[in-house]
């Protein structure tokens, strides 16, 4: 498949290629290293003039998790704000609060919301469902005590991007399931929803894409469950395999042209209209 890049993106793909010719592969690259090169990217990336008013770091308590949280409000308003729940992408295996922290700021200064970014269990060092205990639980704090974080409850949205969206998606799924109360919405960006023994024609044509390719999800996947017993059908792994999608809190799905991950978030979105809940898809 030919990949037609936006021209901005184009010129940054290419300047990278010109500059490190023989960079390896990042499944090449010692996990420490990978790493550190992971929140060294997102630092490059972030906007400038994102000073929030309040930043602080803080941990979270429940159901035998202990969980880093980092707390952002653009402005003090003296009341109980909107909140965001925010679950950083990384492949379950790479990703802190420092990877993602630009935009989690963007989040509290354009959308007037106080953001909670996890900082949840990475594999292999913690295999699946490390990620989704501490995930899970964290969400389940912020919500019953939302006021502890000054936080209007009813008006508390989660969000996540690549595995960040596989685990926010899990995180509704599996409250919707309990019958417990859940975020009052869910925006997922460009989430993995079906995460073994699958294809979809993205997968297919974009297995060596510009940055996630195969050899990296492959990667990834292995890190998460490799040496484990799971049920590929777990719901837990793959949100669109969930037996119950109706109750679910809207939805906002993003996804990129170019990602071998785009196919299964538009089916998502798919799946969860027919189910009777309200998704837009971009």
């Amino acid at each position: 498949m030919k990949i037609k890049l936006d021209p901005d993106l184009a010129a940054v793909v290419e300047e990278g290629r010109v500059k490190n010719p023989d960079a390896p592969h990042p499944a090449d690259v010692p996990l420490d290293l990978l790493r550190t090169g992971y929140v060294s990217q997102g630092q490059l990336q972030a906007k400038a003039d994102l000073a929030c008013q309040t930043v602080y770091e803080t941990t979270i308590e429940h159901d035998d998790c202990v969980v880093p949280v980092r707390v952002y409000r653009a402005a003090e308003s003296g009341v109980l704000d909107p909140g965001l729940i925010f679950i950083h992408g990384g492949g379950f295996t790479i990703g802190n609060l420092d990877s993602h922290d630009s935009l989690c700021r963007q989040f509290a200064i354009e959308a007037s919301v106080t953001v909670i970014a996890l900082n949840y269990r990475l594999a292999p060092e913690h295999k699946f469902p490390a990620a989704v205990d501490d995930c899970l639980a964290a969400t389940r704090q912020i919500l019953s005590s939302s006021e502890t974080f000054r936080l209007e409850p009813g008006k508390i949205a989660i969000a996540g991007d690549s595995a960040g969206g596989n685990l926010s998606a899990v995180v509704c799924n599996e409250l919707n399931k309990a019958g417990e109360p859940t975020p009052a919405c869910q925006i997922l960006i460009y989430p993995a929803t079906r995460m073994v023994n699958f294809e979809t024609k993205s997968r297919r044509e974009l297995d060596t894409g510009v940055t996630l390719d195969k050899r990296l999800i492959d990667y990834f996947n292995d890190m998460y469950l490799g040496g484990i017993d799971y049920d590929e059908d777990d719901p837990r792994l793959n949100p669109a395999l969930v037996e119950e999608l109706s109750g679910l809190p809207p939805a906002h799905i993003i996804t990129a042209e170019y990602d071998p991950l785009r196919d299964e978030g538009e089916e998502y979105g798919r799946l969860l209209n027919q189910a009777g809940v309200a998704a837009s898809y971009h």
